[in-house]
């Protein structure tokens, strides 16, 4: 055999074992988290925290994250901006859980004055054993568009950036230095599958949520030497009133099964969509040329914007 032979024999066998290695990955995140692992008692990864921290929380996924950790026995500190709201998802969680204690936090995370963030928030989760904080407040615009064009303009790009990655970004902080100590903690943060890649006519939402998987892993790797878990959740569509869809399918979970199948995953996969037929649809995006998903992306964005002044349209129409 020549060195060209095994030169060459070297080169396919790397390229096959790579490419095993690569589909290996595939398979582990499309079936271990949703069809293999055991879930693990959140209560011990907790670290003992008796209270669930959840942002955004009186609609769609935080509302569904609120009601199941209630359901798993923690006391729920419910934050967001309706105070209306908020104590009508607590009395919804009590009439379900009524054991369970809920506290609700009236906070307008378009704020981003740090001395608010302490005297209104930080006073509350410092009286607390704070063990599962989840991350879920997010804001978008009301429809996909270039940049310099979005809806509302400046005012709306910046409470974006501020609501998507400051919340987030601080309130960790703030509950590590309770979960550091007791060595046990869940932060789950929750992003979109639209920051997995740059997509066009979402600039400032789709940056926002790569934000939010840097965070996550940078934080992993800081913090897992004191127990504590650190979860990025990347859903597809979820039918809330943020994703403007009622239907549910195959592809477009319930707020509530969605949150179901994304809590089983907690601490047997760092980052993850949280449900199967959205995990397919992460992978398939991955897997696509950057030419093919922008093809993909232009007329879904042409679409939606299309789906937005129809509504906007009926809604003058009836007033």
């Amino acid at each position: 055999m020549t060195c060209y032979d095994c030169l060459f024999k070297f080169a396919g066998t790397t390229a096959i074992t790579l490419l095993a290695v690569y589909v290996g990955k595939i398979l582990y995140r499309l079936i271990y988290p949703f069809f293999i692992a055991t879930p693990l008692d959140l209560h011990k990864l907790s670290g003992g925290g008796k209270y669930a921290v959840v942002t955004g929380s009186t609609d769609g996924i935080g509302k569904a994250y609120a009601l199941q950790l209630a359901k798993k026995g923690f006391n729920i500190v419910l934050i967001s901006r309706s105070d209306s709201k908020l104590q009508s998802v607590k009395k919804e969680i009590n009439d379900q859980v009524p054991d369970i204690d809920v506290q609700t936090v009236a906070f307008d995370f378009t704020n981003s004055s740090v001395k608010d963030y302490e005297n209104i928030i930080f006073k509350k989760l410092q009286s607390i054993e704070v063990g599962v904080l989840v991350n879920n407040v997010g804001m978008t615009s009301e429809y996909p568009e270039i940049h310099h064009k979005t809806a509302f303009g400046t005012q709306k790009n910046r409470d974006i950036h501020v609501v998507n990655t400051l919340a987030p970004t601080i309130l960790t902080q703030e509950v590590l230095t309770q979960m550091v100590p007791r060595k046990g903690g869940v932060i789950i943060n929750i992003g979109s599958m639209l920051g997995e890649q740059p997509i066009s006519g979402f600039c400032v939402y789709s940056s926002t949520k790569k934000y939010m998987s840097h965070l996550s892993q940078i934080l992993d790797k800081e913090y897992s030497a004191f127990d504590i878990t650190v979860q990025y959740i990347s859903p597809c569509l979820v039918a809330t009133n943020m994703s403007k869809r009622e239907e549910t399918s195959f592809f477009a979970a319930s707020s509530t099964d969605f949150v179901k199948s994304a809590l089983r995953t907690v601490g047997n996969i760092k980052e993850t969509s949280g449900y199967f037929s959205h995990q397919i649809q992460v992978e398939a995006f991955n897997l696509m040329p950057s030419f093919v998903l922008d093809y993909v992306f232009k007329h879904a964005v042409v679409q939606m914007r299309a789906n937005y002044e129809k509504r906007a349209a009926n809604k003058a129409k009836n007033n």
